[in-house]
């Protein structure tokens, strides 16, 4: 019986529901025992490497769901999205997939006998597609009938194997991290009031975001309160408050004041040229000044949004000053005219400027804040810090013991690592010592005299060891404004983009090779490996360094956004549809967060590169010039991991 047959007598014998749906003026048609709903596109979220017709995946009520674009798999032309547009959620076997559909039309009955076989082409659509052609109205309206199994058929026959090989390469992955942290030190390194500190790596369990926090009454000033955390009441303590310093939105508001008074002098200063025809020491480069200094750090979030509003005055504002001088060189009243028609105006966009900053920073400083939570002694400690710098693995031989003149009477401190020849200190901090054990006894009853549910002390009972084989901790990461994650475990540094040496015919995703601390490694671009338009770098670009079979390898990445944990439930395995081109293989699963709002697509980092790409790398080292490596002590060259 052909497969056309057998999906005619799949309707009812007599007659049968077709919901009817529009594509490009077309109507087509699926068997209505196929259609589990009818919604408004949501959210989706892009995969990359996945067939051109995918446009990604989204949640819907908790289930990850692949969405295919009807017009790009049909070969039709593209369309933006409209009120009309919907998503047609049907399924196949037990699999469900989104089609968007130009507009749904209406549940229609037909009859088998208006059903007839598909032409090899009917109206631009591939009769692969098709099981049939349903002629209405005496033939004047034709309705195509969908083969659903065609259009959502997977195009691989290695994802199950594939699958199979993650347990045992991760295994490998932890052996191979626990071999070389034998001679080295990996931290997370943080910034407090302008000083960079660090934890040991170990000693983290997950860097999380400020979120609102509970108060408690009567408790030490550097005491903020308490967070939940998956019905764990987690002590959290200001950082800042026990190390002596004032407040961040303090530290804030009096960059920002210094910023005003300082522009504010350049203003008179420009002025009193003008009128005394004295000459004018400011400088009318918009990138030297203070304010184009603090103008040029990388904000993100409604604080950049504001900051990004006030860029282009400041700039007019010194090109306007440069002009004023130019024309006070042959009219004195014309430069002050000048001064008060277009500067005087300027100066007062970028004051109220300063002032709106200054307000949202103080409603909005948790977006530069986070949370470290460390496990110190018998109970884990939420710490908030200014903002999390960087993941490190550095040689022990550049730990030095903490000066005894730097050192408290707390011993908070257990050692200084100096880099880049000591022109960079990071102060590492001992968990241990940072909290008294009066202190730890006091916060243990904070958090005891907190619970409010048995299902937060039985939660307690659970042993650490049994947690850790529930959950995935994960480093996440932005690339093209979509969020991505790898295991930490995966994950041996994080650092700033530094000089990269370019290597003749190299792959198109390799950016080239850098020096890590007398090593050389490939950077590959992850934006063009992905296939997405390139970026500049910035501040935020980050190179995440990892291990893909025995080499190390960094991952140029747009921005490193937070280190994770969740529970393994949350992690769903990405849909067939979106993975089965082997060339994206690599996505491992989907992360659920926020009740589904978010989504973090898991990274296989071993399967990241084709067996090609591999051999291409293999054959650039062997090829490549090893660039200069910067002078460094003998002593740590010996050291190599």
């Amino acid at each position: 019986m052909s497969k056309n047959v057998e999906t005619a007598q799949s309707l009812d014998s007599a007659e049968g529901q077709l919901v009817v749906f529009a594509l490009a003026d077309e109507e087509f048609g699926v068997d209505i025992n196929t259609v589990r709903e009818i919604v408004r596109v949501p959210d989706i979220t892009p995969i990359p490497q996945s067939p051109d017709y995918v446009a990604g995946i989204c949640n819907l009520r908790g289930s990850v769901l692949p969405a295919i674009n009807s017009r790009q798999r049909f070969g039709l032309e593209h369309k933006e999205a409209d009120d009309s547009t919907r998503l047609l959620v049907i399924e196949t076997g037990t699999i469900a997939t989104g089609l968007i559909v130009d507009d749904v039309r209406e549940v229609l009955h037909s009859k088998k006998e208006q059903m007839e076989e598909p032409p090899a082409v009917c109206k631009g659509v591939d009769r692969e597609f098709l099981t049939g052609v349903v002629k209405m109205n005496d033939g004047a309206r034709l309705i195509l009938i969908l083969d659903l199994d065609e259009v959502v058929q997977v195009q691989t026959k290695e994802a199950k194997s594939d699958q199979k090989k993650t347990a045992l390469q991760a295994g490998k992955t932890a052996i191979n991290a626990v071999e070389k942290n034998i001679d080295e030190e990996q931290l997370i390194s943080f910034k407090v009031a302008d000083e960079e500190y660090a934890f040991d790596i170990n000693r983290v369990r997950e860097i999380l975001r400020v979120e609102e926090i509970t108060e408690v009454p009567n408790a030490a000033n550097y005491v903020q309160g308490l967070l939940t955390i998956r019905n764990q009441l987690l002590p959290i303590l200001d950082l800042r408050t026990m190390l002596g310093n004032t407040s961040l939105i303090e530290q804030f508001h009096d960059e920002i004041n210094a910023i005003m008074v300082i522009h504010e002098q350049w203003l008179k200063d420009l002025k009193k040229s003008l009128q005394s025809n004295a000459t004018f020491n400011g400088d009318l480069d918009p990138t030297k000044c203070a304010l184009g200094q603090w103008l040029l750090k990388d904000r993100s979030g409604d604080v950049g949004d504001l900051i990004n509003n006030i860029r282009t005055p400041h700039i007019n504002f010194h090109e306007f000053g440069a002009e004023a001088l130019k024309i006070n060189s042959h009219s004195q009243d014309e430069a002050l005219l000048f001064f008060e028609e277009h500067i005087a105006p300027l100066e007062e966009i970028l004051h109220s400027g300063f002032i709106e900053i200054k307000n949202k920073l103080a409603k909005n400083i948790n977006e530069f804040q986070r949370i470290l939570v460390v496990e110190a002694g018998d109970i884990h400690i939420g710490f908030i810090v200014d903002s999390v710098n960087e993941v490190l693995r550095i040689p022990k031989s550049i730990i030095d013991k903490t000066p005894w003149a730097a050192s408290s009477a707390q011993k908070e401190l257990k050692g200084v690592a100096k880099l880049d020849n000591g022109k960079r200190l990071i102060m590492i901090m001992d968990e241990s010592t940072l909290i008294g054990q009066d202190e730890s006894e006091e916060l243990g009853k904070i958090s005891e005299a907190g619970k409010k549910t048995a299902d937060a002390e039985t939660e307690n009972e659970i042993s650490l060891a049994q947690k850790d084989m529930d959950e995935e901790q994960l480093v996440t990461f932005i690339v093209a404004n979509e969020e991505y994650g790898v295991r930490i475990m995966q994950v041996q540094e994080i650092n700033r983009l530094e000089e990269i040496t370019h290597v003749p015919r190299s792959p198109a995703f390799i950016d080239g090779v850098t020096n890590l601390r007398g090593n050389v490694i490939p950077v590959l671009n992850i934006r063009t490996l992905f296939g997405l338009e390139s970026r500049d770098q910035d501040d935020a670009t980050r190179i995440i360094i990892v291990e893909i079979e025995g080499r190390r390898t960094g991952l140029r990445v747009d921005k490193v956004n937070e280190v994770l944990r969740l529970p393994k439930e949350d992690i769903a395995p990405a849909p067939g549809i979106v993975t089965g081109d082997s060339e994206n293989r690599f996505i491992e699963g989907v992360c659920q967060l926020d009740h589904g709002k978010r989504m973090v697509l898991l990274l296989d980092i071993n399967e990241i590169l084709s067996a090609e790409d591999k051999k291409e790398i293999a054959t650039m080292e062997k090829k490549k010039t090893k660039p200069r490596a910067p002078k460094k002590n003998v002593k740590k060259m010996k050291i190599d991991k």
